[in-house]
């Protein structure tokens, strides 16, 4: 027997959509960091896509400080960083040549679903950072 959940995953993927295409384009601020709500997050430089990631609710104003100031949690004695990378350092480059960091949140319920919707909108948007399957 084989259960065919396709369709389903579609549907929700298209809903996905229309809420990150709706949602406020925020600006790279601390307190616009600490107000963000929302399980998918979304990256971008000058307005344009560049990642799209997935963090339980709790924990997404952790990873967007990660990814936009550059403040890892998780780094070793020497400094490192350890178990997930952020894009701190493409950030960084883009900030580095004038260029004009945003992100938005969308909020996926149950929250289970996140990495399936964050994976199907991945191989939707295509966004540049995201090199999974690539």
């Amino acid at each position: 027997m084989s259960l065919q959940f396709q369709q389903q995953i579609n549907e929700m993927t298209k809903k996905a959509i229309e809420e990150f295409e709706s949602a406020v384009l925020k600006e790279r601020t601390d307190e616009n960091r600490l107000n963000a709500i929302g399980n998918i997050y979304f990256l971008f430089s000058n307005k344009e896509l560049k990642y799209i990631g997935q963090r339980q609710s709790k924990g997404i104003k952790t990873r967007l400080n990660q990814h936009l100031f550059g403040k890892s949690y998780s780094i070793n004695q020497e400094g490192k960083q350890n178990g997930t990378i952020s894009k701190w350092n493409l950030i960084k480059k883009e900030l580095d040549i004038g260029n004009h960091i945003h992100f938005k949140t969308i909020h996926i319920i149950p929250d289970n679903l996140r990495t399936t919707i964050e994976l199907e909108m991945i191989n939707k948007l295509k966004p540049e950072w995201n090199i999974q399957g690539k």
